[in-house]
């Protein structure tokens, strides 16, 4: 019986209802061991509708380090469908499942899984339930997450059980559920006939914390007086060490063989019955010890080949009290077990698990076991659980240096693999042993990468440097990855000469490759605004050293990295589109997180606001995903941005406040400064111009947190715009100065239109008039459409004010034109003001709203107009071809065509 806990239940169910109408929603319940969390899964599962189908996993502590182990229980119902997914998709998933030994990346497994799971709701819908999240392996939980971010639109529904709301699932909806109030504990008392008196009663429960499976336990234990005496006597001891008191008091009354069935129960991975048995029975326990346990209430079902206890927390009281030489011969016994148990195949891995685990002291051909075991899960795409088995046989190593190395290699593993929390910990264990010269340079080398994509990113530069010059003697390649990893934090926290000493060591590490010397040049260049005219990125790519060819992630990175600092924004999108395809298929997650923020930095720019939506959201959800704070602030900080140009206010102050509080710590200036302009932009629209001089001066002043020197330069327009209007001027013509000496310098085209723009707001008369024109016809201009939008509003308003109105009448239907082309409202609105002031019609506001593409829809459309079939589109955006058909149904009436050829000709950025 669920004692108060009827709102909760129909929350889970009101879920599973809006996934079955293709609603698909995640619910995260959270709380404290034996609260009931387990309870309300099962009670939501038998409510379940049964027209869904459920599938279900749950978390086994000593299961954590298996790779996919959780996955394969959950998965295994719908394998009959793997063959309907891509190719590569389906050998992927084969390999997570322990069925080839084919490489398989992590993002492609998650892709797969979610793939197939889709599939499935062709059938029917799902729910899918996983409890004790907190117990699963690592890359099961980070399949379960992926899927969980991305049910919008599916028929899937996603709970979970958990401990306690981590890092990797704060984003997800919560239900937290906490201990009984008092009427339901007393009515839970009163169902086991414990009639005590109201003030022991509230004794009792108050010292449980109203926890459901306490008080049960409790009451077990004998009479309610002699219950209550022995609770109110325990103080204030933390419940969870109550609970395990508990539980060990009435273990200890079993017989000896049944406590040892329970214990090699406990530690066994799968429930697998006969295992359990067969390894028992190297213990000299018989079965009948199983009728005693089942007698005591320890397991809720034994059914053919698989036993399961009655709750989570009473196996880890079972494993925790015995002492650790009964827990080594329990594994041991397993061990023995699962090694005659078809040792060429899968059970392997988990015998040496258990061997290690039943290890005493230091074992250096168990050490060497276990890292080869773990080679084994990484190439199965399970990098965190690799990290576990690295960091069991460092435990084993039997010296001092052996120990760092595989503790230096569990922390690559799990940083790898996107756990930092995991990481972190290994890696500062690792600091604080001794360690040879070449593990002391990994470890250094690992800090530096770590801090870049989670630190701070002027230390991260720092030590990224000085790991590139301690080998410029013996590994040019490192050299090369460790200083482009450099510029990365260095132009983040605003520090040029440090990206430029970064870049001359790219410069001359290549020794006899002169491909190593063009790349370093042509970064150095970039990096101060002089890149080379008519360098694309696919030259880039040919020109790749021949150490970059063995590197798949750099060879692409460079190209994009070149570019994004170049004078071709729309080339270098597509470009970085390509690329991320590519790493959508290798599943290389850290680099294709950083390859989206580019991404939508560039579409924000160039005016394509619904892709820079798509592609940040992603982004973002892949830099939670794999804990990259640094690149969560650079997307929020674009997201505000963009709010602040459509005019959504409440928007854009949250992903600036969310950026800002995520950046300041970090040093990461540019994510900063971007969301302190999304601000200034924001007061300058509003008309509140001291607060926008305010906001937009901290963008160039020293020592400010937001200072930035390109996101100042980029910012220009605004902050002169800004003082002009709140009577400013020596600081406008400040501003305006710095930025002419630095454009001058500069061979980037977009620097033009600002450098008149900024002179025309200064000018008077005609001077003013041509500094417009000169602005509007800038070769830049294409490609900044905001910048320019914005200047034709401001020169139609100025042709207006000296009375031209048929002038200002041709400039101000430009500006709204470009402006509500691109979804700003707010500028949009005061251009068609404007318009009809001057005596112009503004004409329709725009196309009836309803006939507007969601994001998905634009998405699905344009790549059916670029010729793919729906299962390629599918295999692209994770949907199903079925998903991908009916979006195409919708899309079609709102573009006014009946068939897919007609894509290629629909104007979709009118309707996206």
């Amino acid at each position: 019986m669920l004692y108060g806990r009827q709102e909760e239940l129909q929350a889970l169910s009101r879920l599973v209802a809006e996934a079955s109408a293709g609603r698909g929603r995640a619910l995260i319940v959270q709380g404290d061991a034996g609260v009931g969390k387990t309870a309300l899964l099962r009670r939501a599962v038998a409510a379940t509708d049964s027209g869904t189908r459920v599938l279900t996993c749950s978390g086994v502590q000593a299961e954590v380090a298996l790779a996919f182990s959780g996955l394969q229980r959950l998965l295994t119902p719908l394998l009959d469908q793997l063959p309907e997914l891509p190719d590569d998709q389906a050998a992927a998933l084969r390999s997570a499942l322990g069925q080839s030994s084919a490489p398989a990346a992590d993002l492609m497994v998650r892709t797969a899984a979610l793939s197939l799971m889709e599939r499935a709701t062709a059938r029917t819908p799902l729910l899918l339930v996983a409890d004790d999240l907190h117990w699963l392996d690592l890359a099961t939980a980070g399949v379960l997450l992926f899927a969980a971010r991305r049910l919008k639109g599916r028929s899937i529904a996603f709970l979970a059980a958990v401990r306690e709301a981590g890092e990797a699932t704060q984003d997800l909806p919560q239900l937290t559920l906490r201990g009984l109030a008092p009427d339901a504990a007393s009515a839970l008392l009163d169902e086991h006939g414990w009639g005590t008196p109201g003030p022991a009663r509230r004794a009792v429960a108050a010292a449980v914390g109203g926890n459901p499976l306490a008080l049960q336990e409790l009451i077990r234990l004998g009479s309610p007086a002699e219950v209550a005496e022995k609770v109110v006597l325990t103080g204030t001891a933390p419940l969870s060490l109550r609970l395990r008191e508990v539980f060990a008091e009435r273990t200890r009354e079993l017989p000896e063989s049944a406590r040892t069935l329970l214990l090699v129960a406990a530690a066994e991975d799968n429930g697998h019955t006969a295992t359990v048995l067969a390894a028992a029975g190297r213990l000299a326990v018989d079965e009948q010890a199983l009728d005693v346990v089942e007698a005591a209430g320890y397991l809720e079902e034994v059914s053919g080949a698989r036993l399961r206890f009655r709750h989570p927390l009473v196996r880890a009281a079972v494993y925790a009290d015995a002492s650790s030489r009964r827990r080594a011969l329990a594994h041991r016994a397993l061990a023995d077990e699962l090694a005659t148990q078809h040792p060429e195949g899968g059970q392997h891995e988990r015998a040496v698990w258990h061997r290690a685990l039943a290890a005493t002291g230091p074992d250096e051909h168990l050490a060497e076991a276990l890292e080869a075991s773990a080679e084994t899960v990484r190439r199965r795409g399970g990098l965190a659980a690799a990290a576990a088995v690295l960091h069991r046989a460092a435990l084993l190593s039997p010296t001092e240096q052996q120990h760092t190395r595989r503790l230096a290699a569990a922390a690559h593993a799990a940083w790898k693999s996107g756990s930092p929390q995991l990481a972190h910990p290994l890696l500062r264990e690792a600091l604080s042993r001794p360690a040879d010269a070449e593990t002391q340079l990994e470890l250094d080398r690992l800090r530096g990468m770590m801090e870049l994509w989670g630190g701070d990113q002027q230390a991260a530069a720092a030590r990224l440097l000085a790991s590139a010059g301690a080998l410029a003697d013996r590994s040019p390649e490192k050299v090369v990855t460790l200083a482009f990893m450099a510029v990365d934090g260095a132009l983040r926290a605003d520090l040029t000469d440090e990206a430029l000493r970064a870049a001359r060591l790219i410069e001359a590490a290549g020794g006899e490759d002169p491909g190593y010397a063009r790349y370093g040049s042509w970064l150095a260049d970039a990096i101060v605004g002089r890149p080379l005219d008519g360098l694309t990125p696919w030259r880039i790519l040919q020109a790749a050293p021949e150490g970059l060819s063995r590197n798949d992630a750099h060879l692409h990175v460079w190209p994009a990295a070149l570019s994004n600092l170049g004078p071709s924004p729309r080339m270098a999108r597509s470009f970085i589109l390509e690329a991320c395809d590519h790493f959508a298929t290798s599943g290389t997650l850290a680099v294709r997180g950083l390859l989206l923020s580019w991404l939508a930095d560039l579409e924000y720019r160039t005016g394509l606001w619904p892709e820079c939506e798509t592609h940040a959201q992603e982004g973002l959800r892949m830099a939670r995903d794999v804990g990259q704070p640094v690149l969560e602030a650079d997307l929020l900080a674009v997201l505000a941005l963009m709010s602040a140009g459509r005019g959504e206010a409440a928007d854009c102050r949250a992903h600036a406040e969310r950026a800002q509080a995520l950046a300041v710590p970090q040093g990461n200036r540019s994510a900063a400064g971007t969301a302190q302009w999304a601000l200034g932009r924001l007061s300058l629209a509003a008309g509140d111009y001291a607060e926008a001089c305010e906001r937009l001066a901290a963008l160039g002043e020293p020592g400010s947190p937001f200072a930035h020197g390109r996101v100042a330069r980029q910012a220009i327009l605004d902050v002169v715009e800004a003082q002009v209007r709140a009577d400013r001027r020596e600081a406008a013509e400040q501003s305006a100065r710095a930025f002419e000496e630095w454009s001058e310098q500069s061979t980037l085209a977009w620097p033009e239109l600002s450098r008149h723009g900024i002179r025309a707001l200064l000018a008077e008369g005609d001077a003013a008039d041509k500094h417009f024109q000169a602005a509007l016809s800038a070769a830049g201009a294409a490609d900044a459409p905001l910048a320019r939008g914005h200047t034709a509003l401001l020169y139609g308003e100025w042709l207006r004010r000296n009375r031209h109105e048929g002038e200002a009448r041709a400039q101000l239907r430009s500006a709204l034109e470009t402006l509500a082309g691109l979804g700003a409202r707010g500028e949009a609105e005061r251009a068609r003001a404007q318009l009809r002031a001057a005596g112009g019609a503004p004409g329709r506001r725009g196309g009836d709203p309803s006939a507007r593409l969601t994001v998905q829809e634009l998405q699905v459309a344009r790549l059916a107009a670029e010729g793919l079939s729906n299962r390629e589109i599918g295999a692209r955006l994770s949907l199903s071809p079925r998903t991908v058909g009916y979006h195409l149904y919708k899309v079609f009436p709102k573009l006014g065509i009946s068939s897919r050829s007609q894509l290629r000709d629909a104007d979709l950025d009118a309707v996206g």
